[in-house]
């Protein structure tokens, strides 16, 4: 499935991919109505709530409610491969990419428990299969120099990918899910409707301190 407002980056490149591939794939499109409601619920459940967290928090959430609504209880996700094999763009200009990989990597913890957080609301939990012990366990034995170079990242997973599907989508650089979805953008426009123009943490501070009825 993909989610994301209607004419989010990632609806269009779901589209795209599943038409070329010959896949069936559900389409849910979010109203900005719709993540108005959900912002405080979100917030209230989280462990971390700043910018990032809340924004990703709020596209999982939606995520998680249509396999709830459908009677799904387990959802598979892709946690961990950026970590892993190195997938964000700040690795291509880290002079310590092998540090910041391992630091990342230890960060998952907390996103786990944050994603989580999120499916229990809607009855459903994830399933990580990139942090599945064996598969951790062959990623942290490839070099990290081998995983980002040249430009390019995450280059051990793309190269098994490529033996499987077409280079366009093996190749193609992905966009965060708080960003593809449109969610990100949306959040930011809540908070200058709001009031809260120059900080989106000081709109989310907000929020929080309402549900806690401070």
């Amino acid at each position: 499935m993909a989610v994301g407002l209607g004419d989010s980056h990632d609806l269009k490149q779901a589209r795209h991919a599943a038409d070329t591939l010959g896949l069936s794939c559900t389409y849910v499109t979010i109203t900005p109505g719709e993540i108005t409601a959900a912002l405080p619920v979100v917030i209230g459940a989280i462990p971390l709530k700043d910018p990032v967290n809340t924004s990703i928090a709020l596209t999982q959430y939606f995520i998680a409610r249509f396999a709830g609504e459908q009677g799904y209880q387990r959802i598979i996700t892709g946690q961990g491969a950026d970590e892993l094999f190195g997938g964000y763009s700040r690795y291509l200009q880290t002079p310590t990419l092998a540090e910041d990989l391992e630091r990342d990597f230890i960060g998952l913890e907390l996103q786990a428990d944050r994603d989580q957080a999120i499916a229990a609301l809607h009855g459903t939990y994830l399933s990580m299969p990139y942090l599945d012990v064996r598969v951790v366990r062959a990623a942290r034995a490839i070099p990290a120099a081998e995983k980002v170079q040249g430009g390019r990242r995450k280059i051990p997973l793309r190269q098994v990918a490529e033996r499987h599907i077409p280079q366009e989508f093996a190749w193609y650089e992905k966009k965060a899910m708080q960003y593809g979805s449109g969610v990100w953008k949306e959040l930011q426009k809540l908070a200058r409707k709001n009031g809260y123009k120059a900080s989106l943490q000081d709109y989310i501070d907000h929020i929080s301190r309402l549900e806690h009825g401070h």
